[in-house]
């Protein structure tokens, strides 16, 4: 049988283990130089919990069915989310997260602004510092100056620099202003990761970068204005209740006082007036209730009135309406009293509903490189590359070397292959009763002449030439053979 087998694999990437080593060897020293050459990437991480409850607490039934207080998304803390996406863009503005200076390593950038966040490509400008002075050059052209420990202002970016030592020499440098990947577009996507943990109220705010003592300030950046932004908004909300409220007053005293004039200018019973106004028109809104009163005060003398109660005249008087609609007044009053104290109350806090659990500190190792996970990937990469190589060198060798070249290339039909010698020593012991006639005789067995022998025994020699091979097997294709590579 000339069938080809995973041990056949096996054996011959064991006989080609040195193409596999050198490959493993190359990743792995491939490896470690991206490990010495790569800049540290550092992540710093900050919990945040979110506001997602109400700011103004409920005030009753019909103040909430107007809309006069704010409801609650269901998807709150998606919406905080995307708010902490838009003030995570203003706080890497602010930061200058795509500019870049190259200047000595005794002069620190203190604090560096972007004004425009996005350019067709980069902008690098000169930088001339002389003494304590700081000039920026476009080419040639004068764009902007300033002094050490000051806000130094250009059209595109803000900055101030710090010096550790005094400056002896006129010193150089300069501010690229980077396109991609630097915009804040893509540092949004790439270097910022904003996720809810779990199903709870807190938020994850990471931020990547190469500068670890950036990377915390930004990521506290941006949870401290979050917070600050919470508060705000629940001021906000708190005045826009507030205002509500105090309309929705103004209306109700408004509809007391006209029921309470109406009762004083007209002679008929107030209580029927009121009784029927209740009964007849199925309940007027406050709204009707409060215009007819109004027209009735500044025309007392209108029959309208007159006319519709006198024709219900004879009916039974329910005075429990008349009291439970003043009663009912009366609640709703005291209910947006409360609530415009509660607003006060809000727009006073100093306190934001929203806080911060954990503070972003200085990571004390990178996140890349991995030392680990290069190693690993490297030896699997050179392991894999090893492997292909050394197959495909197989099947491209014009030498036979391996078991697996060795079937690929025998053409005979009745043909047994042996893995070793003992194997087919073992093979010629069992069949004692045939005689063998061997190419390359064999210690211990008897070799017979070809035309009286019933099976023949080829000795193929390692790195024997195909060719070679193919004329060995075309003498011996007239009977069973059994061959043995060597």
């Amino acid at each position: 049988m000339k069938h080809i087998s995973i041990i056949d694999i096996l054996y011959s990437l064991k006989e080609r283990w040195r193409i596999i080593v050198i490959s493993i060897a190359f990743f792995i020293i491939t490896g470690f130089i991206i490990i010495l050459i790569s800049k540290p990437i550092y992540k710093s991480t900050a919990i945040v919990k979110v506001d997602v409850y109400e700011v103004i607490p409920r005030i009753g039934q019909e103040i909430s069915y107007k809309g006069l207080l704010p409801s609650v998304p269901i998807d709150k803390v998606g919406s905080q989310i995307e708010i902490i996406k838009i003030i995570s863009g203003e706080v890497l503005k602010e930061n200058g997260v795509n500019l870049n200076f190259k200047v000595p390593n005794f002069i620190k950038v203190d604090m560096k602004k972007t004004i425009i966040d996005t350019i067709k490509k980069n902008l690098v400008f000169d930088l001339k510092i002389k003494n304590d002075s700081i000039f920026v050059f476009d080419k040639k052209n004068l764009i902007c100056s300033g002094i050490f420990n000051e806000e130094i202002n250009c059209n595109l970016f803000n900055f101030k620099l710090k010096k550790s030592e005094p400056l002896n020499n006129q010193i150089t440098g300069k501010i690229v202003y980077q396109n991609y990947p630097k915009t804040i577009e893509n540092w949004m996507k790439n270097k910022v990761s904003i996720n809810q943990e779990g199903i709870t109220d807190l938020i994850k705010i990471s931020v990547e970068d190469e500068n670890k003592s950036l990377a915390v300030k930004i990521t506290n950046d941006i949870a401290k204005r979050y917070i600050d932004w919470s508060l705000d908004q629940e001021r906000r909300v708190a005045k826009l209740s507030k205002a509500q409220l105090e309309e929705l007053l103004k209306e109700i005293n408004y509809q007391l006082d006209s029921l309470k004039q109406l009762q004083a200018k007209i002679r008929l019973d107030s209580l029927t007036l009121v009784s029927y106004l209740l009964e007849f028109r199925g309940g007027l809104s406050s709204e009707a209730l409060a215009e007819i009163i109004k027209k009735l005060t500044i025309n007392p003398k209108d029959n309208y009135l007159r006319n519709i109660i006198e024709r219900y005249y004879l009916k039974d008087i329910d005075y429990a309406k008349f009291n439970n609609q003043v009663v009912n007044y009366l609640s709703r009053i005291d209910s947006i009293i409360s609530g415009i104290i509660g607003a006060e109350i809000a727009i006073a806090k100093t306190v934001s509903p929203a806080y911060i659990v954990a503070y972003a500190s200085e990571p004390y190792k990178p996140i890349w490189p991995n030392k680990f996970q290069i190693t690993i990937f490297s030896l699997f990469i050179g392991l894999i590359f090893g492997i292909i190589y050394a197959l495909g060198y197989e099947m491209l060798d014009k030498k036979i070397s391996t078991i697996l070249q060795l079937k690929r290339w025998t053409n005979l039909e009745n043909v047994n292959i042996f893995y070793n010698l003992n194997e087919l020593k073992i093979y010629l012991l069992s069949n004692k009763n045939k005689k063998f006639h061997f190419n390359y005789l064999i210690e211990g067995f008897e070799n017979y002449e070809k035309h009286i022998s019933d099976e023949y025994v080829i000795i193929v020699n390692r790195g024997l030439d195909i060719y070679n091979y193919i004329e060995i097997q075309n003498s011996y294709s007239d009977k069973k053979c059994n061959i043995l590579l060597l």
